[in-house]
Formats: C-alpha cells, structure tokens, sequence
C-alpha cells in the first residue's frame, strides 16, 4: 500500500475501499485527524496500524466520518461476533466530497460480509454543469400577439409568388421563415434546463415553494420592512419545508432497504444508477448482414445506409430507360393534389413535436392561413410532377431505440432473415 499511494500524484483524488482487517474503535483518541469518533468496540493492533497508514498519507477513514446506528456500522458477522473491519479511505481534502457512507442490511458481498456504501459527490467545473445545446430559435413564443406579428412580416416577404423547381422553392421559404423567426421570436443561448431534484418534491413543497415566489414578487411593489419580513419567513418554512421531505423520503428509503426487500430493491438502484453513466447518444458497434461486429464509424454508417434503403425501397433499383420521343406510347395521368386536402392533412398534425433538421415545426405551417395552404398546394404538385422532393427532406436525425438491456440487433434484422 505505501508504494501504491506514492506512485499516485497528490492532486489526484483517492478511494480506497476494502477489507483492511482490523478494529479501530469508537474511540479517535491521538487519530482525531483521519477517524471521524464513529467506530465500533475497541481498537487492536491491526486498526492501529491503519490508523497510522491513514495518517501517514493524509487520508480519512469515511466510514467513521457519520453518526449511524449500530446495524449500519458492523460490517463482519460470523455467530455472535461482530465487528468493522471493511473500510473506504479518501485524501481527507476530499472529505467534504463524502454525503454518507453506511452498511446496506439485507446485502452480502460474502458470507459473513455486508456491502458498504459511499456516496460521493464530485465537483465539476461550471461549464461542465450546464448541458450544451445548439442555439434554436423560441418556436415556442409562436402565440398571442407574436403570432400575429409573425404571419403579418412573413406575409411581406417576396417569396410567394416564386415559380421555381420545388427544392429551390423550399430552400427560399425555409431559409425566410428561420429568418423571421429569429428576429421576431429570439434565439436561444443553447443551455439545456439544469436538472433538478424531484424525488422529494411533494404538495406541501410546492405549497411552501408557491408562497415564497409570491412574498418574493411583493417586494419590490410594497417597498416596506414588513413585506420583506414576509418574505424571509416565508423562505424559512419553505427552507424547513424542504428539508423535512428530503429527510421522510430517506427514511422510507433507508426502511425499504432493512426490510425483506430490500435486497431487490437495492439491486434495482444499482441497476439505476448503471443505465444513467452509459452512453445510449452514440452506436459504439453494430451487427452486418453476416453477424460481424462494426467497430468503425464509416462501417456503421454504411451500414444504417444500407438497412433503410432495403427497408424503404424493398429492393427495388432505380433505372432510367432512353424512349423515342417519337413512339406513342401509353400514359398515367395523375390529378393534382387539391387545397382541401392539404388543409385536411394539415388539421390532422399535431402541435408541440421536435423540429426536424430544418427547424420549423408544424405550428409555423398552421398559422400562415389560406396563403400558407396555396403555397403548399402548389409545392406539393411540383413534387408530384417532378418527382423530386427538397433535399432538406432527406434529411433526418436517426434515434436509435434501444431493446432488450441495450441490444439494437433487433431493429437491424431485415425483412426476409
């Protein structure tokens, strides 16, 4: 262990967790510094010797750092003995990283051994706190009167009276309607919500919480002493408030656990706690057609390519056959959409649902009204005459779902294997 701890760099943090083999007592006498005077029975030559490896390298014992009872202490059983010999040791710099450390009753690592738990908190950098996202535009201010200024500057733009191909159609439209939006409607700074507790949030919290805000609101309108005598008593319940539900809510957790269930419901949250640290944004590997792993990143590409392109064109191949313009031949005719059924299709989409890759949602389409229906009406035939969509509607954000404890191998078995 001494030369494990010197060949690591002091700026890095320590947590050491084991069975060390020895009592150090209740007692923290001449080790007040590394034992937190939250032991168990009496100290032996082996829990001294830990205590001086402990206040050699500047570290503390966590596990005496917190005020538990007994059965949240003892950490060996065997008959009618009983002691704490299972430890976690940090850099007692990092001690204020330490929630709580106890025994999980009902849970085993051995026969005679129970799971010991650290909770720790780990610092981060401010900007490492806030989850980056690309700057949008506040589509959701599209109501009320910013509706209406909305539809009335888009309207005056010179972009509904074009006769082009329909890519460059869209492109116009699209790239005006992002415009409008922006000016009118903001952008975003690109900063998700923070995450927020919620495990303890109940309806006497959001009571308290309610009255705080209003005392806080009257502030500023009654500009007196009492008002903010209001408010400060008012912080104080909601303060206290909170904190009485944090407490409930770990001692219904803390009975769950010492009861017969506890210990699937300890294997459940550590089952929790393994699904929230992976990475399900990205597709580290996947499966061919031949049951292959693919590791590289073009492979995976080329390989949802090619999964979709059988998925949507079963098959099929595209071929162009040169005709004598001369030879009669016979012809499907096919009527053009109608703006009734533009207007049909429109009713029927919903509001509320993620922006594509070209970030206007559907709310943008339903408010421009009969102009917006007629412009729509004539981009839909020209699609249809052409036979060519907007290459922004190629376009889309794959969102791989996944199955069976993580496993997407079912999403790529194709139609026929």
């Amino acid at each position: 262990m001494d030369g494990f701890m010197q060949s690591i760099p002091l700026d890095e943090k320590v947590f050491i967790g084991g069975d060390l083999n020895g009592h150090v007592g209740v007692s923290n006498d001449g080790f007040e510094r590394v034992h937190g005077g939250f032991g168990y029975s009496n100290r032996n030559e082996e829990g001294e010797s830990i205590l001086e490896f402990a206040s050699a390298y500047d570290l503390v014992l966590a596990n005496t750092s917190f005020r538990k009872r007994e059965s949240h202490i003892l950490t060996f059983s065997s008959g009618h003995n009983k002691s704490q010999i299972d430890f976690h040791l940090t850099r007692k710099i990092y001690r204020k990283l330490c929630r709580d450390c106890k025994v999980i009753l009902g849970e085993a690592l051995t026969t005679q051994h129970k799971l010991v738990v650290l909770d720790i908190k780990l610092t981060q950098r401010n900007n490492m706190n806030k989850r980056v996202r690309d700057p949008r535009i506040k589509w959701w201010n599209l109501k009320h009167s910013k509706q209406v200024e909305f539809r009335e500057k888009l309207l005056k733009e010179n972009v509904w009276n074009l006769d082009l191909d329909a890519n460059t159609m869209w492109l116009e439209m699209s790239s005006c309607i992002r415009r409008v939006g922006s000016n009118i409607l903001g952008i975003s700074k690109g900063l998700g919500p923070p995450k927020k507790e919620t495990w303890w949030w109940n309806e006497d919290v959001q009571r308290a919480i309610k009255t705080k805000r209003e005392m806080y609101r009257k502030i500023p309108k009654c500009q007196d002493e009492d008002a903010y005598n209001q408010y400060r008593e008012a912080r104080k319940k909601a303060k206290k408030v909170v904190s009485q539900a944090k407490t409930n809510f770990m001692e219904d957790l803390y009975t769950r656990l010492g009861n017969r269930d506890g210990e699937i419901y300890i294997y459940r949250l550590a089952k929790l706690r393994d699904k929230k640290k992976q990475d399900l944004s990205h597709v580290r590997c996947i499966k061919d057609e031949n049951q292959n792993v693919l590791t590289r990143e073009e492979d995976i590409k080329e390989r949802w390519g090619s999964y979709f392109d059988s998925l949507f064109n079963d098959g099929q191949v595209d071929t162009i056959i040169d005709e004598n313009p001369h030879q009669e031949r016979n012809v499907n005719y096919t009527r053009n959409i109608r703006i009734v059924e533009v207007k049909e299709a429109l009713k029927r989409m919903k509001i509320g649902k993620a922006c594509g890759p070209d970030e206007i949602p559907i709310e943008v389409l339903k408010c421009l009204g009969e102009i917006g229906l007629t412009w729509l009406t004539k981009l839909f035939n020209k699609i249809l005459k052409s036979k060519r969509m907007p290459m922004d509607w190629r376009r889309s954000t794959l969102v791989p779902i996944f199955k069976n404890k993580g496993d997407i191998q079912k999403l790529l078995k194709l139609p026929g294997n």
